[in-house]
């Protein structure tokens, strides 16, 4: 053999095994994703921040090498999304800098990937939630928040995941900014017929929101005393997810206790 032929089999040898090692590091990624994606299923399941944690440990390191980065980003904004909204109601100074953390990822998964529908919604989302921790800053982040929904459902309008976070923000909207509680309830509605007709495309995309659309459509009749709807909405959720613990362990108990003492 040639020292020209020596060198370029070399070569083939040694890109060969780049790209054997680079397809080993796709897979583990991909494999970090998935069980991340669990551990973020276990926790809303069980109201469980500590699997959050850990499902954020696991991604971290896969936010600016990994070539599925945009995915990366919204799922650690999701995380950062569900910490805000269980804490909110004790200590909206940690619930704002979660918030604040999900805005930062989300925003890079949209820098990543422009046509990323559910980022998009999800940035909304957040915002919003911002809006009610600081309503002064409401002439600055409502435009925006409005701005980014819309986006999400032009790219998306069929997405059920866009539909909830659109249907939850028109819920806790007031009307005369545009809301309401009858038009909120319309949209969960919408999003619940979304969902029934939803396949996900893959193991690595969003798949939450299932059992939470009918928490919030069984929430919303509750509020309006319509106890037979509500038990409806929220035997749903748990046919989805039997262990559902806010449904189980929190809107089922207060319904169930509000039925008994307007039953006196």
């Amino acid at each position: 053999m040639s020292r020209r032929s020596t060198i370029n089999l070399l070569i083939f040898v040694g890109l060969w095994y780049g790209l054997k090692a680079q397809d080993a590091a796709a897979v583990q990624d991909i494999q970090d994703i998935i069980e991340a994606k669990r551990l973020m299923r276990e926790a809303v399941t069980h109201s469980d921040g500590q699997r959050l944690m850990n499902a954020k440990a696991l991604l971290l390191p896969l936010r600016d090498h990994s070539q599925l980065s945009a995915l990366v980003h919204y799922y650690l904004g999701y995380i950062d999304y569900q910490m805000a909204v269980a804490i909110e109601q004790l200590n909206k100074e940690r619930a704002s800098a979660y918030l604040d953390s999900a805005v930062v990822h989300l925003e890079a998964a949209t820098e990543v990937d422009k046509q990323f529908a559910e980022a998009y919604a999800l940035l909304a989302s957040c915002y919003g939630i911002k809006i009610s921790f600081a309503p002064l800053k409401g002439i600055l982040w409502g435009p925006k928040s409005s701005s980014l929904i819309e986006r999400a459902k032009k790219l998306a309008p069929r997405n059920p995941r866009v539909a909830l976070l659109d249907a939850i923000g028109t819920y806790n909207t007031p009307s005369m900014f545009g809301g309401g509680k009858e038009k909120g309830l319309q949209g969960l509605k919408f999003a619940a017929e979304l969902f029934d007709r939803w396949v996900d495309a893959d193991s690595l995309q969003p798949s939450w929101g299932r059992e939470e659309v009918f928490a919030w459509i069984g929430r919303a009749h509750m509020e309006r005393k319509e106890y037979m709807l509500a038990r409806d909405a929220f035997t749903r959720a748990l046919e989805i997810n039997p262990e559902y613990a806010w449904v189980k362990k929190s809107l089922m108990p207060a319904l169930e206790r509000r039925v008994r003492a307007e039953s006196q």
